[in-house]
């Protein structure tokens, strides 16, 4: 049996710390987990912005306070006053201003955001992730936010400078920009609804996604079985596996020359309170290289779309599920998420350069995640009896098939096992045919006449249950006349 290595919440069990004590660490660390991942994934980049405008509001401030006499004015800021009146007048136009925005932002960032759930609910609930996570739209609110905070410091300042000429011609034009960036704030949003979009989003996260995971494959070896007797470290809470930092691992590696480090749960993999996330084999592994082990490997409560790119593989599958299926029928949708999933079979069918000779083992899941992702759709397609969502997959894995690697063409392969009962489902119109008719010749082209020949017995079943039941049909008619 393999030794458990236990983690800091058993150890302060073991030492009989008060649970409420724990509880309340516990807490903590989710609550630090929750502001750090909200920063990271929304509120930076606004927060950011927002100190900008206010530090520009200073700064204007000073500048109209350190203006001197209006004999000393030169003339862009003389021209500028003429426009700003007394002090009273500058006061009763940022009021207006201020007002104006504060209501029309709030207004349209409400529909905005009805906008979005309206869009995530014809999708998916993931949306609304995708949506948090483009700088774009953090971005907007950060501008308008901070426009508005402007004009109220702006406000505020006015009531001991002299001549608030640059603060009261600033707000303006701020206030100007945001009422005409509001336009492209509505339309970016209502954009980011539609499916193709969507979908192209999720799709370039995943591919993001899999760019910062070339590292770790990199350094690391696909495991040849299952995983060695060793040193299980175990997770101190459960959660989702997000993020493993290789570096960390091979410094840790480093101490013990002898040691091998397999790593049995994907990022993204879903890990219960106490369950083994690594196992340290070829030695003896002491509390300090167990400890760096566990940190190395970010558990959360929840997936981050940044570090998995199963997670927005999953996404778009989802959405082409609920799209084929009798959820939602919209072949449309499921359309464009067949055809993302066939483009992300080809940028992910390269293979990976691996380390044979690496000590860390890590098996590398996405590309067939991939094509569980597709034959999900051909179930529902089966389910829903959409037999042009049903075509158009096997028109997609017959077009893909010759440029796929030797692993991608197996496993589309093992695919005819599920498409066989799927197209038995369905009546065999013409697009059916032509396209089962394409997928069965490019199975024959790269030599998997296995596949081939299943599919063709499938077919010709199919069509002749179809002309027995048609004659049936004509000769009970027949009868009926007679």
């Amino acid at each position: 049996m393999p030794q458990i290595a236990p983690g800091r919440g058993e150890s302060g069990a073991a030492s009989g710390e008060p649970r409420h004590a724990r509880a309340g660490v516990r807490m903590t660390l989710c609550l630090i987990a929750g502001l750090r991942r909200s920063f990271s994934e929304f509120l930076g980049l606004p927060v950011l912005i927002v100190l900008g405008f206010v530090v520009l509001a200073g700064v204007i401030d000073r500048l109209d306070n350190d203006a001197g006499p209006r004999t000393a004015w030169g003339p862009v800021r003389l021209f500028l006053s003429q426009y700003v009146g007394d002090t009273q007048s500058a006061i009763s136009m940022l009021s207006t201003i201020a007002g104006s925005l504060i209501s029309v932002t709030s207004i349209t960032f409400s529909i905005l955001l009805l906008a979005v759930q309206q869009g995530a609910a014809t999708l998916n609930s993931q949306i609304v992730d995708h949506y948090l996570r483009r700088r774009a739209n953090s971005a907007w609110f950060g501008f308008f936010v901070g426009v508005s905070l402007f004009v109220l410091v702006t406000l505020v300042q006015t009531t001991h400078t002299t001549a608030p000429v640059l603060g009261v011609m600033s707000s303006t034009l701020l206030g100007a920009v945001s009422l005409v960036a509001l336009v492209v704030l509505i339309y970016t949003t209502i954009d980011q609804t539609r499916p193709a979009t969507a979908i192209a989003t999720i799709r370039a996260a995943a591919l993001a996604a899999r760019a910062r995971q070339l590292p770790l494959l990199a350094a690391s070896a696909e495991p040849a079985g299952t995983p060695p007797d060793g040193v299980a470290v175990v997770a101190a809470a459960g959660g989702y596996l997000t993020r493993i930092d290789v570096d960390a691992l091979t410094r840790a590696l480093s101490s013990a020359p002898r040691m091998h480090l397999a790593l049995p749960v994907p990022v993204g993999g879903f890990v219960p309170p106490g369950g083994t996330v690594a196992v340290l084999s070829g030695g003896g592994a002491g509390p300090a290289l167990v400890e760096a082990v566990r940190d190395a490997l970010a558990i959360e409560e929840q997936r981050d779309v940044a570090h998995d790119p199963a997670f927005s593989l999953g996404h778009i599958g989802t959405i082409g599920w609920t799209a084929i299926s009798t959820a939602r029928s919209d072949p449309a949708v499921g359309a464009i998420a067949v055809h993302a999933l066939q483009r992300l079979l080809h940028e992910w069918a390269a293979p990976v350069p691996r380390a044979a000779a690496a000590r860390i083992a890590y098996r590398d899941r996405l590309p067939d995640q991939v094509l569980d992702a597709i034959e999900s759709l051909i179930v529902a397609a089966a389910e829903s009896r959409q037999h042009q969502s049903l075509a158009l997959i096997l028109r997609a894995l017959a077009s893909s098939l010759p440029a796929l690697a030797e692993p991608q063409q197996r496993g589309i392969a093992r695919l005819a096992t599920t498409v066989a009962p799927s197209l038995a489902s369905h009546l065999p119109t013409r697009m059916l045919r032509e396209d089962t008719a394409l997928l069965i010749a490019a199975f024959r082209r790269i030599g998997r006449r296995e596949a081939a020949d299943r599919l063709s017995e499938i077919l010709a079943h199919v069509v002749r249950e179809t002309v027995v039941r048609e004659s049936a049909a004509e000769g009970q008619e027949a009868a009926d006349r007679a």
